[in-house]
């Protein structure tokens, strides 16, 4: 159940904003580009913080951090209530959720290697299902809670708040106290800094993370700007989530099962890649069915990136410092994404060379998955 949980609000702090995102513009009078940086500065700090997660977690234990992890993210949201005149409240609550989730999710990986040895595939599938569908209920349930509240976006990114709180009082119920070994402190310094296995996944999931976010930051406008109206444009966004909900939860139990691990990656983000082309390009051909397929792969993806760090490990602080490792680079990286996006907005004046750049960052996936046979391990459960 923690893990469910957890899970569950892992997105919503960044996802939540995307069908708000030209309305908090306008009534912040914000550029493009400053109104990437909601969604830019959680996923930096997820990057510059990620190495704190271990040390955190040998002092006080996974369960423990987990726990306050929590308690910060829900104070985070619900600052966004306080937000709908203050541009530099709604940056404090994103560096807020940025540092709880840079904190949470590198020890998730440790924690289902833990707790979940002998099922792992499966613990991975929960995993990012429940995260993907955070992410969707955010996008699909966040214009319904503000048309109830009478068109103010801040009720909308201020109500997640509520589940992150009803999930830190379960947590302190039903979480048990820390079953993990004392760790010599020694090895906390160690990320696998020499390995050419961890660059690479550092690399993917340092692409697969600016291509998702920006995505679910700039969708919704990307319609918008090429003539959908906001419900339509909100739908594509919804589907674009909740289709996700399937490659999340498909993707980790057939790369934990195939031998041939890096031929499935290669294969989901070069669908990835023509994908955003067919959207950004064609925007009016079959729109529903492109962002379906995109939301199953594009979340399939990433449930490979929170997988790999626990299939192509032994034990579970080698995951948590191989995700840790993942996040910390990978995050940096990914994390400018958006903004990139916003401001080649306010360069170009639409979102079609963009969003061809996002296609270009997802065949590097393709290309790095293409020298991963070499040197990854097979860990098939």
């Amino acid at each position: 159940m923690a893990l469910i949980l957890i899970s569950l609000n892992l997105r919503p702090a960044l996802t939540s904003v995307a069908p708000v995102i030209q309305s908090i513009v306008e009534d912040l009078s914000l550029s493009q580009a400053n109104a990437g940086l909601i969604t830019t500065i959680p996923v930096l700090l997820m990057g510059l913080l990620a190495p704190l997660a271990p040390r955190l977690a040998a002092r006080w234990s996974q369960e423990s951090v987990l726990k306050g992890a929590m308690a910060v993210l829900t104070v985070a949201l619900l600052l966004r209530h306080f937000s709908q005149h203050s541009f530099a409240l709604l940056l404090l609550s994103a560096v807020l959720a940025g540092t709880a989730i840079a904190i949470a999710g590198p020890l998730m990986s440790g924690f289902i290697k833990q707790h979940f040895a002998r099922h792992m595939g499966f613990a991975i599938a929960i995993y990012s299902v429940s995260i993907t569908i955070g992410a969707a209920l955010a996008v699909a349930l966040t214009l319904p809670i503000i048309s109830t509240f009478g068109g103010e976006w801040h009720y909308g990114l201020s109500s997640w708040g509520w589940l992150a709180l009803a999930t830190f009082l379960l947590l302190i119920i039903f979480l048990p106290k820390s079953t993990s070994p004392k760790l010599d402190k020694s090895i906390l310094k160690k990320l696998p800094l020499h390995s050419f296995k961890a660059w690479l996944l550092t690399g993917f999931f340092a692409a697969q993370a600016g291509v998702f976010y920006a995505l679910a930051t700039w969708m919704v406008a990307h319609f918008e700007h090429v003539g959908f109206s906001i419900s339509r444009a909100s739908i594509m966004a919804s589907v674009f989530m909740g289709s996700g909900i399937l490659g999340a939860l498909i993707m980790p139990l057939i790369a934990a099962r195939t031998a041939k691990r890096s031929l499935l990656i290669a294969a989901v983000t070069f669908i990835t890649t023509l994908l955003i082309l067919a959207i950004t390009w064609l925007p009016q051909f079959n729109p529903l069915v492109l962002v379906s397929i995109l939301g199953v792969t594009t979340s399939g993806t990433f449930a490979l990136a929170l997988a790999l760090p626990v299939l192509e490990t032994d034990t579970p602080h080698e995951a948590s410092q191989l995700s840790s490792m993942m996040s910390s680079f990978g995050y940096i990286i990914g994390g400018v994404t958006p903004a990139l996006v916003g401001i080649g907005k306010d360069i170009t004046g639409s979102y079609e060379w963009s969003f061809t750049f996002l296609a270009a960052l997802s065949f590097c996936m393709v290309v790095i998955a293409l020298f991963l046979p070499n040197v990854s391990k097979n860990h098939a459960t």
